[in-house]
């Protein structure tokens, strides 16, 4: 009887052991994953960041005012100081010369 009841007394605190064991392993394993999910989050969070930046760059040089200084001072265009006449075409006309068109190049 007695050694029966060590025996199950052994059994019983190596099971609790592995339980506990395990739930330490599994536990530090979250809280690594969730290290590394911040750290990514952080890079992910300064790449955009950093694309926001050059979308700003990218607005700030492709803006009127900064094309037309460039074609001014390093091609010598001039602008004209009054609006340049404007033409219009109907959209029956674009329809006339994309049939010809279709026509000539098939």
């Amino acid at each position: 009887m007695k050694g029966s009841s060590l025996k199950n007394f052994i059994a019983i605190v190596v099971i609790i052991s592995l339980v506990l064991l395990g739930y330490v392993v599994v536990r530090s394993e979250i809280k690594r994953i969730n290290r590394e999910k911040i750290t990514k989050q952080e890079m992910l969070n300064e790449r955009f960041k950093r694309i926001e930046t050059m979308l700003v760059e990218v607005q700030k040089l492709t803006s009127e005012d900064v094309i037309v200084k460039i074609a001014q001072d390093s091609l010598g265009l001039i602008r004209p100081s009054e609006n340049l006449e404007m033409i219009s075409v109907s959209k029956d006309q674009i329809k006339q010369i994309e049939k010809l068109l279709n026509e000539k190049y098939d």
